[in-house]
């Protein structure tokens, strides 16, 4: 494995490196500088390819560009915008977006130093913001298959989560290690949150991204790591005893968290609509809904009361009807007035 590139490297003549942002299996994330544009920050991965020989070469920069194409694709306010691919001194590197804000793995470690954990209305609305997101991938083909607490970051610009580090990539990586499949490609995605399909198989669906965001979800509601929660022996998830929240609620995140890949919803579409249901609403803010609110750093006691529902509001369309306006009420007076 070559040696991590220092700060203050420059790369085609463009990018600065500031520091390395973080290093794994599969290669590094630097932040740097675009000197382009007015030193804008942004980040940029290495990826790790052992086998750099001759036809191995060619093969994994070929691809290198297919994948690159399909990051191209996602076009998402809350999706780092992929900018380019390029090649340099027999390393590969993508660029990428700069999102700057804390991770929720990162927010949830600061609310268990607190012994708190995220509340029911802010990991509905967390879910009602990133469902749009996974359904804007899967619409074009795309999983994103390492959906957890790591890969969603609370960015400080706007307070909406943002989703990162897709699987892609890691699929990209292992596939470089040896692209002529003489060694098996190690399974993309993290033990705990990805479904028995895809560690099993390699294969993913639009549901397998659903069941790692409801595994995220009951992670956040009780400050539990998967292996806590999921029973092996029963093949079931035990996160109810942990925290009580809406039935409906409840009802949701277990079907998304469904063993069978046919037992679960197919898209996010779907669990929108169930999580927009008349019994979800009773778990709403009045601001839950509104993906521009995200109240994530707030602490349970800090939420503001809604206010209380008051239907005799509706009520006066239809007590304010004269007597006149109703055809029965006329013919009756008709009548008696003949008499």
């Amino acid at each position: 494995m070559q040696p991590p590139i220092t700060a203050d490297t420059i790369l085609q003549n463009r990018y600065r490196i500031t520091r390395t942002l973080g290093q794994g299996g599969f290669g590094r994330t630097y932040l740097a500088q675009d000197q382009r544009r007015f030193n804008e920050l942004c980040a940029i991965k290495e990826l790790i390819a052992t086998a750099m020989g001759g036809y191995a070469w060619e093969k994994a920069k070929e691809l290198f560009q297919r994948e690159a194409a399909i990051l191209y694709q996602i076009q998402h306010p809350q999706v780092p915008q992929f900018r380019e691919r390029f090649e340099q001194e027999q390393r590969l590197f993508l660029v990428q977006d700069y999102v700057a804000g804390k991770t929720y793995r990162t927010l949830l470690d600061e609310r268990k130093a607190t012994e708190s954990t995220f509340t029911e209305q802010e990991v509905l609305q967390l879910m009602r913001s990133l469902l749009p997101v996974l359904e804007h991938i899967h619409n074009r083909g795309i999983i994103h298959r390492d959906i957890s607490p790591d890969n969603i970051i609370l960015r400080e610009a706007d307070q909406l989560p943002v989703l990162i580090d897709f699987g892609v990539v890691k699929e990209l990586a292992t596939k470089l290690k040896s692209p002529d499949n003489t060694i098996p490609a190690t399974t993309v995605g993290k033990y705990g949150y990805a479904p028995s399909e895809q560690m099993q198989t390699g294969r993913t669906y639009p549901s397998s991204d659903l069941y790692a965001l409801a595994v995220t979800a009951i992670v956040l509601l009780t400050g539990k790591e998967p292996q806590d929660l999921f029973d092996e022996h029963q093949l079931t998830w035990n996160w109810q005893r942990l925290v009580t929240v809406n039935p409906q609620f409840a009802s949701v995140l277990n079907r998304m968290l469904s063993q069978k890949v046919g037992d679960r919803y197919q898209n996010a579409a779907d669990v929108l609509q169930a999580l927009q249901s008349p019994q979800q609403a009773n778990v709403s803010t009045s601001n839950v809904s509104n993906v521009q609110t995200v109240a994530v750093g707030r602490r349970p006691e800090q939420a503001q009361p809604s206010a209380p529902n008051k239907p005799a509001q509706v009520i006066p369309q239809q007590s304010s009807r004269s007597l006149l306006d109703n055809p029965l009420a006329v013919f009756a007076i008709t009548i008696l007035s003949l008499l």
